[in-house]
């Protein structure tokens, strides 16, 4: 068994309405495109939010943009059109299938954008637990959840742990939390937020997500870009989108399963 004990450094990602809001460009700029998608397979629900790019020292929220042409196509040539709804581009008529490439097109006026993401088959999360944290005394007192999986073998995975209490999703930056298998590849997996404590009564759902490399490479840079420059006044450059003609942003394509665990009283450490 592998044990993944993870304290990660917060960065920020401010996500808004079906994933919510992302502004990566720190830079006193001409307002440049951002496209956030997501095609998920729990729930059927493809989403994709449209947005001009704000200046970092601006407190103005991001302008959304309407009148887009939103469209994702199978890899056998099946088109299914996002319809506009409240700001954002939405279609629950798509079932994914695993190991499959999809590709996004946005049309904006003359320009289209473009990008391709591949639904890889969901990893299921084998069990949960609870423990009395031992670490109070450096992270609060309460309880840990521990969540158990086997990660695939033979082949490279990319993951995003959501967590939900008492049915609200957790998304202070310091939750946003995404990982690789280098060191688990094919082994049984337990992981543990030890930072992340609950109490007797609390309901605590924990959602595995299963992203493609290039989701993933673009949230790792997000995440180093903020770290590197929270302690300096330079604006970095934007990381490296999945996107064609120059917008900014990203389309993942993912499968996740998830669990939920009440936190009963008397229980002790799994140690």
């Amino acid at each position: 068994m592998i044990r993944m004990k993870l304290i990660f450094p917060v960065f920020i990602l401010l996500f808004w309405g079906c994933e919510k809001k992302i502004d990566v460009d720190l830079n006193e700029t001409n307002p440049v495109i951002v496209i956030e998608g997501t095609l998920s397979d729990n729930p059927n629900l493809a989403c994709v939010k449209i947005s001009n790019t704000t200046s970092y020292y601006s407190s103005e929220p991001a302008e959304m943009l309407a009148g887009a042409t939103v469209k994702i196509t199978d890899e056998e040539g099946r088109e299914f059109e996002l319809i506009e709804n409240n700001g954002q581009y939405l279609n629950n008529s798509i079932i994914p299938d695993a190991n499959c490439q999809y590709r996004l097109s946005v049309t904006m006026g003359e320009n289209v954008y473009e990008s391709v993401s591949k639904m890889h088959r969901t990893v299921f999360i084998d069990s949960m637990a609870v423990a009395l944290n031992e670490d109070y005394s450096v992270f609060q007192e309460g309880y840990n959840v521990y969540l158990y999986f086997h990660d695939p073998p033979g082949e490279n995975n990319y993951y995003r742990l959501k967590m939900f209490l008492n049915g609200e999703e957790e998304d202070a930056p310091e939750d946003f939390i995404f990982f690789d298998d280098n060191n688990t590849n094919g082994k049984f997996v337990e992981l543990r937020i030890r930072r992340k404590t609950y109490e007797v009564g609390d309901t605590v759902t924990y959602q595995l997500q299963t992203l493609d490399k290039a989701a993933y490479e673009y949230f790792s840079a997000v995440s180093e870009l903020i770290d590197e420059n929270s302690a300096v006044s330079a604006s970095p450059a934007n990381p490296n989108p999945n996107f064609s003609n120059g917008a900014l942003g990203y389309f993942s394509a993912y499968s996740c399963d998830e669990k939920t665990i009440v936190i009963q009283s008397k229980i002790k450490s799994l140690k």
